[in-house]
Parts: C-alpha cells; sequence; structure tokens
C-alpha cells in the first residue's frame, strides 16, 4: 500500500536575525581584505593586522556571540584577553615597549573584576570556575615569562600579576574543594 502524502513540504525559510548575520560575515570579510590588500599595497607598517583583529573581536563579542557558555564571566575574561591580545599586537606592528606594563595592569584589574562578578553571585557563578582559572594560569604564565625574560628592571605591576593570579587560581581550586575531578569531568564532558 502506497501513502500519498497530500500536504506540500514546507519551504526552509531562514530568520531575520541569520540573514543579517550573513550579510555582516561578508562585510566583514570584505573589509578585512580590504585593509590586507590596502596594507600590502601602501606598505609601511602592518596596520592591517590590528585591524583585522579588532574585526574578529567586535564579530565574536558582538555580532555572533558564543551560544555556549554565555555567563558574565567566560565573556568578561574573553573579552579581557582579546583586549590584551590586541594591545600586543599593536605594541608588536606600531610602537613597541609599552604593552607588558599596560598588559600587566589590565590582567591583574580584570583577575580583581573577576573575583568581584564570582563572589557576587556565587550560586550562580560557581559553575563559571573554568574561564576564571585559564585566564589565572594565562596570567601568572605570562607574568613568570616576562620576569624571565626580561633583561631589565621587571616593573611593579608584573610581580603584583603573577602573585594575585597564582592567589586566584589558589581560591579557585579551594573553592571547588576536593571534587576537582567531578568537576572536570562536568566541564570537558569527556574524562
Amino acid at each position: 500500500m502506497r501513502i500519498k502524502i497530500t500536504y506540500p513540504k514546507p519551504q526552509k525559510r531562514k530568520s531575520h536575525r541569520s540573514i543579517i548575520i550573513e550579510i555582516a560575515k561578508n562585510l566583514f570579510w570584505l573589509s578585512a581584505l580590504l585593509c590586507a590588500a590596502i596594507n600590502i599595497w601602501a606598505g609601511g607598517k602592518a596596520w592591517s593586522v590590528i585591524v583585522i583583529w579588532s574585526l574578529y573581536m567586535v564579530w565574536s563579542l558582538c555580532v555572533s556571540p558564543d551560544m555556549i557558555e554565555y555567563n558574565r564571566i567566560s565573556q568578561f575574561t574573553k573579552a579581557i584577553v582579546q583586549s590584551c591580545i590586541l594591545l600586543v599586537l599593536i605594541d608588536v606592528f606600531i610602537t613597541s615597549g609599552w604593552a607588558s606594563n599596560v598588559v600587566s595592569i589590565i590582567c591583574f584589574g580584570a583577575l580583581i573584576a573577576v573575583c568581584l562578578l564570582l563572589y557576587t553571585d556565587f550560586e550562580r557563578q560557581r559553575r563559571n570556575l573554568l574561564p576564571m582559572i585559564l585566564f589565572s594560569l594565562l596570567s601568572l604564565l605570562t607574568s613568570v615569562v616576562l620576569m624571565i625574560i626580561s633583561e631589565e628592571a621587571v616593573p611593579w605591576q608584573v610581580p603584583v600579576t603573577c602573585v594575585l593570579s597564582f592567589a586566584v587560581l589558589i581560591v579557585c581550586l579551594k573553592t571547588m574543594g576536593g571534587n576537582i575531578k567531578s568537576e572536570l569531568k562536568k566541564m570537558f564532558h569527556t574524562i
């Protein structure tokens, strides 16, 4: 017996948001390619790298934000890490010599702000410790590397960032308590 389908298949329609995001994506790609081409054609310093990274920041933070792990701690740490990368790119490609001081100040200020974000709403935010732990580890490793490779006197911001990031890391691990392994299983879903 053959069943005759009398209803037409519904057509797949894109939502207005997905159409706008598709147009914005094409405009962002076009802008990035034009900036790179103009920079290569004109020569000089590689300012297009900074523009392309800035376009990526706007894209990932505003136009197409995360769908998973969208909370205030992870979005704040994402914005801070991307801003620090932008500052390092400016230091490398445009003017040099100031990024270690500025990035250190931003990192220890962000560590304090992330702790405030965690402990002002602890019950809801304690599940969001992974971005905080990763940011603390990144700050700790960066400041240790800066203290090791620095040929001259290390500015005060770098050791302060090192100590503060280590303290935040210890506080995060204490907050997780004895169930670090089970928390990591929840965070990674594969262990």
